[in-house]
């Protein structure tokens, strides 16, 4: 997701190593409480089933304290990680912004750039073409390099966000986090580069669940939801042109063709009748990991579906749903295992 002007050239590195330096105290603290555990929680002279039950929760508490230090140190690392990227940052906006006071040239909080000398007379028109000309270079040059920046912003962003640990942010445990490497690249591409990959996804995503590719339906920014599989006919997967800039909606993307799954496995379950010489239509879902009775949790859900657009329904009554619950896992799983080099061939593969 682009990152506003007026946001990245406010951004300074230092807490973010204030903040790893912190993180990097508390586990060195931790770490000596999980040694003062592990040779003393449990005195030599207790025995029997006392020795037994608190050597067990020990236990507990012990791998408690190393998943935590785990997640401290991946956190710690991103946060180290990504101060290097925003003092680069720092600097190159600081050079931007002086070059751009130096030319004349004022970057707006939506990183615009407006020409702000007043051009002097002419009495050639060649010469006045030429300074147009010339004005235009420089100020695409500023362009460029806030474009590059803003690149590299979302680079760090997304740094930190793969650094969070599990169990911390719901959003994030739920809906998984880009590569840093696949933020940045999505941030180069060009809207219409974007709808080739996210089209070339769903072809590909079809094939490999079984479906008939499904209408592509590319609804205004005023669209609600960020995705939506219809079953039609034809089956239709509605997707928002308005956050074409977040690679979240690859998550979207493979949640939504799951919808598909999940309606095809419930025909191929209800399709009893196969000649005995023919293959259980069911088959190619057990094949994948699905059961009957997860197909058959999924029709009872769709009979009775929980729709945020229904008042009375509240959030967690659609969040908890287990078609959704299961579309999510299929969407995680998707974006956490994106890579950068995936994209670009996707984006190969549409041409």
């Amino acid at each position: 997701m682009t990152i506003p002007w007026a946001q990245v050239r406010t951004w300074r590195s230092g807490p973010l190593g204030a903040a790893g330096e912190g993180l990097a105290r508390d586990a060195q603290r931790l770490e000596a409480a999980r040694d003062r555990i592990e040779e003393t929680a449990v005195p030599d002279s207790w025995s029997g089933l006392a020795r037994f039950t608190a050597e067990a929760r020990r236990s507990i508490l012990l791998r408690r304290i190393e998943r935590h230090l785990a997640g401290k140190s991946t956190m710690r690392r991103a946060l180290f990680d990504a101060e290097t990227d925003v003092e680069t940052i720092e600097r190159l906006v600081g050079e931007v912004e002086d070059r751009a006071r130096a030319q004349e040239f004022t970057i707006g909080s939506d990183g615009s750039v407006t020409d702000g000398a007043e051009p002097p007379t002419f009495t050639n028109r060649f010469f006045a073409e030429e300074y147009t000309d010339g004005r235009r270079t420089l100020a695409e040059q500023i362009v460029a390099d806030i474009e590059t920046i803003l690149v590299k912003a979302v680079e760090a962003d997304a740094t930190i966000a793969d650094g969070i640990p599990t169990g911390f942010v719901r959003e994030v445990d739920e809906y998984g986090i880009e590569d840093p490497a696949v933020a940045e690249r999505w941030a180069e591409l060009t809207d219409a580069e974007r709808r080739a990959v996210i089209e070339q996804m769903i072809a590909e995503l079809s094939q490999e669940s079984g479906l008939d590719l499904p209408v592509i339906d590319w609804r205004d920014p005023s669209w609600g939801p960020n995705g939506q599989w219809s079953e039609g006919p034809p089956p239709t997967l509605s997707l928002n042109e308005g956050l074409l800039d977040d690679p979240r909606l690859l998550h979207s993307v493979a949640h939504e063709v799951r919808h598909g799954r999940q309606y095809e496995a419930i025909r191929d379950l209800d399709d009893r009748f196969h000649w005995p010489w023919d293959d259980d239509p069911f088959d190619a879902h057990r094949d994948d990991g699905i059961t009957a009775e997860q197909t058959e949790s999924w029709k009872e859900n769709f009979a009775d579906y929980q729709s945020t657009s229904d008042p009375s329904v509240s959030y967690d009554d659609y969040f908890n749903q287990p078609v959704e619950a299961d579309a999510r896992d299929s969407g995680r799983e998707y974006l956490d295992g994106l890579t950068a080099e995936e994209i670009d061939r996707l984006l190969e593969e549409s041409r």
